[in-house]
């Protein structure tokens, strides 16, 4: 109980810690990267004063006190025959229907907002740069149509939208009219801040904006495709779903690159934006439920996906309900999944405390559910450059997800390799059994060969001792003796035949490769260590040392030395051989010289070492690699030494 409370107490740490920060970042985000807190004049009853030294040299956000005509398209000569219009003024983004304070009655509406700025007196090139207006629009400068998106005439409508920059040549006083009209879409008229000021500044927004855009779509791509391989040759689940996340990803960041360029049509683009949305926050939750082990848990999942259904039929056919007060509450209820979902993945990271990954996720469920918080907070947010803060919650989140599989890609990856080295270690322990049950089968065959043989000699013998041909008889004996002891002579290292036949295999791997071996054993026959140990041990010790001398030049020396001799209840293992490379090591561990990562075999004899109360030490100096091995033994497994 103590333990699980002590956990807890952590976890709650990481979440409030993680909290203060996400928060504290959004609200930086909001004070410095804010088009409607960004430094500069602002409008006072419609009209914008700027000086020549502004005027020219940074842009202006004009989203505060427009003059606003509510149920009217007016152009400038209207305006100018008949001024009393009934008008209001208002800022950016103040309300989504386009009659202000009538959400639940209004019909899909028209209005006409309007703008006077005093500029210098020398005449320049200006720009205005307008992102997407729901759904039509016609932009007036001094009384001369600029451009326009869609058609926003009542009887002629087409919704369409476009991030727009209009340029224009102008001095003094300059008006700015602008006729909205919206029958497609729940957010109608201006959304989004029109940004004043030079061509060369006004564009390089723009163009950075499209960057960014670029590079994350890039980037999303590049990690989709690379993620679709490790999933067609894993066929891991996860890796699968995160695949769909990244192709979601892919659709809701190409569509503000689409429009930049091209004038889109309000339906079904903007259904398919919300449609990739929610399909982002449906794949990370079925995401989280994979990686906690939630797979019972689908109620969430298929509420959102039967939303996502609801929300793109009902967007598709705007057209067809007469008033667009049914889209306000649709809006509430697509916040309120957002909500539930950041509060299910909260919860459900939370209390699974003993998760290997739980943390990672804990992290990133919490900046996305504080970044929904931030939206509602500051809900005047329109960044400067970036996105907006549920867009970079989710960022996060993903980011987050990311990392996971990366570490259980890399965990696979290192288990793969380990599994290599035991299976390796395994072949190679069969291989020399094999081989050393071969030797001793020639052995015996040639004994008894010899024993075949030993009644022809004993009566050769007999013939030259009767014949008193005593010198013939020793130079016989003499030969004989020789060729019996090449014959039957067989070298045992030591009395353990995995080890033993471990090292006649590597001496007979070395006299191929023209490698000096030399080895000298003076062990106990028993050590109480595992033979799948001192398989491993050895295999890993001995490759690595036939690799290292064969990499040598042909001039140099190639050698292994090997001693293993037992003191004060310790077994010592001394290894040298000839290598060109020098030994590269860190905290975790030696470099592999055979591929990016850790040695594998150098790891598993530290672990040996370690499970037997020893140690392990490597290095390489002057061109020799030098390796010393330290195992414990107890008092009986020194009782019985042999030496050879």
């Amino acid at each position: 109980m103590t333990v699980i409370k002590k956990k807890n107490r952590q976890w709650s740490i990481i979440f409030g810690i993680v909290v203060i920060l996400s928060m504290t970042w959004f609200f930086l985000l909001y004070q410095f990267n804010n088009e409607y807190t960004a430094k500069g004049e602002q409008p006072i009853q419609g009209i914008l004063c700027l000086n020549e030294e502004s005027a020219y040299n940074k842009l202006h956000y004009l989203s505060s006190e427009w003059q606003y005509f509510p149920g009217y398209l007016l152009t400038p000569q209207m305006l100018e025959k008949n001024p009393g219009y009934h008008s209001r003024y208002i800022y950016i983004g103040e309300y989504k229907e386009m009659e202000p304070g009538k959400q639940e009655k209004s019909d899909y509406s028209f209005g006409t907002y309007r703008m006077l700025i005093t500029l210098p007196k020398k005449e320049q090139t200006w720009a205005i740069s307008m992102m997407e207006v729901f759904s039509a629009y016609r932009i007036y400068i001094n009384g001369e149509l600029v451009g326009e998106v869609g058609n926003p005439d009542k009887n002629n409508y087409i919704g369409k939208s476009m991030n727009r920059m209009f340029t224009f040549r102008a001095s003094g006083m300059v008006e700015i009219v602008i006729t909205a009209a919206d029958r497609k879409y729940m957010k109608s008229g201006i959304q989004y801040i029109p940004v004043f000021g030079s061509p060369v500044l006004v564009n390089i927004q723009r163009e950075v904006q499209i960057l960014l855009t670029g590079i994350a779509l890039s980037i999303c791509f590049c990690v989709m495709l690379g993620v679709l391989a490790i999933h067609l040759y894993t066929r891991n689940r996860e890796f699968g779903i995160f695949v769909l996340v990244c192709l979601c990803v892919i659709g809701y960041t190409i569509y503000p690159l689409l429009r930049s360029f091209f004038q889109l049509s309000v339906q079904p683009w903007h259904a398919l934006e919300n449609l990739t949305y929610y399909l982002i926050l449906s794949g990370m939750i079925w995401l989280e439920n994979c990686i906690m082990e939630k797979k019972q848990e689908r109620f969430l999942p298929l509420l959102i996906n039967l939303w996502i259904i609801a929300d793109f039929i009902l967007e598709n056919f705007a057209g067809a309900f007469a008033r667009a007060g049914i889209f306000y509450d649709v809006s509430w209820i697509g916040e309120t999944i957002k909500w539930i979902a950041a509060i299910y993945m909260l919860v459900n990271t939370f209390g699974e405390t003993d998760r290997e990954y739980g943390k990672i996720v804990l992290v990133g469920s919490t900046v996305y559910a504080c970044s929904l918080t931030a939206d509602r907070i500051w809900h005047l947010y329109e960044p400067i450059v970036g996105g907006w803060f549920p867009e970079m919650g989710g960022i996060i989140l993903i980011i987050a997800f990311a990392c996971v599989l990366w570490k259980d890609l890399a965990t696979a990856y290192r288990i793969r390799l380990t599994y290599e080295v035991y299976s390796q270690q395994t072949e190679l322990r069969l291989l020399a059994q094999k081989k050393h049950y071969e030797k001793l089968k020639a052995q015996m065959e040639e004994t008894n060969r010899v024993r075949h043989d030993m009644r022809q000699h004993l009566r050769l013998l007999a013939t030259l001792l009767e014949r008193e041909q005593y010198e013939d008889m020793q130079m016989y004996l003499y030969r004989y003796t020789r060729e019996f002891q090449e014959k039957l002579t067989y070298r045992s290292y030591c009395k353990n035949q995995v080890t033993d036949a471990i090292l006649h295999y590597y001496e007979e791997v070395c006299r191929e490769k023209g490698i000096s071996f030399q080895c000298r054993v003076e062990a106990p026959e028993q050590t109480g260590i595992k033979d799948t140990d001192f398989c491993r041990l050895f295999g890993n010790l001995l490759e690595n040392a036939v690799e290292a001398a064969e990499s040598c030049q042909e001039k140099k020396p190639r050698f292994i030395h090997l001693q293993i001799s037992a003191r004060n209840n310790k077994l010592l293992i001394v290894e040298e051989n000839s290598c060109t490379d020098f030994l590269r090591k860190s905290r975790a561990g030696i470099f592999s010289g055979k591929h990016a990562g850790l040695g594998i075999g150098t790891a598993s004899i530290s672990e040996i070492a370690a499970r037997y109360g020893g140690l392990a030490d490597f290095r390489a100096e002057e061109g020799i690699f030098r390796a010393e091995i330290f195992l414990c033994l107890t008092k009986k497994d020194t009782e019985d030494m042999l030496c050879v």
